[in-house]
């Protein structure tokens, strides 16, 4: 942001929140700072046309980004826009955190630790593998999922801070340590 540019109390709020928490999907937003989603999208709109923030549908939720985050010069690249998009999601980020911190394991046990059917975790697969996060290995028994780089994974759980949550979870916990 321009230095001594406001952009009106709502929009400063609108843009500190997203800048705290990019990739939040904007029915997200809506619900955190118990806005009309009329006056979201205008105020989104406004900050988007000084270039502050930027949206992007991604996976079917429209998600909205700093255009810069805090100590950078530069935007988030895309393909971090997408991880982070998917780690502001519990079914997705369940995933990436067992995966991440558990390593390779077979698609139903995997469902039974994220607590999701299997439809649903075949599902958050699909567009997990389409992000070329994970990829599925073998066949039968055999059959494995896995991290293609854990690094990434690692990066956005330590840089981009997780939405607060009424009762802890693993990811919370987890950032937690990593981050004091």
């Amino acid at each position: 942001m321009i230095p001594n540019e406001r952009v009106g109390s709502l929009g400063d709020a609108l843009l500190s929140f997203v800048s705290r928490y990019p990739g939040v999907h904007v029915r997200e937003i809506r619900r955190r700072m118990n806005l009309p989603i009329g006056t979201l999208h205008y105020h989104l709109h406004r900050l988007g046309r000084r270039g502050l923030v930027s949206l992007r549908l991604l996976g079917g939720y429209l998600c909205a980004y700093p255009e810069r985050t805090e100590g950078d010069a530069a935007s988030i690249p895309d393909s971090m826009r997408v991880l982070i998009a998917l780690l502001r999601q519990p079914v997705p980020r369940s995933i990436l955190m067992e995966l991440y911190l558990d390593g390779p394991a077979p698609p139903a046990a995997l469902a039974r630790s994220v607590a999701t059917s299997g439809p649903n975790l075949a599902y958050f697969l699909r567009r997990l593998e389409g992000a070329g996060l994970v990829v599925r290995e073998g066949r039968g028994a055999e059959r494995r999922v896995r991290l293609t780089q854990p690094g990434p994974v690692y990066e956005s759980l330590v840089k981009f801070r997780p939405l607060p949550e009424p009762q802890a979870d693993r990811f919370l916990q987890f950032w937690s340590e990593l981050h004091p």
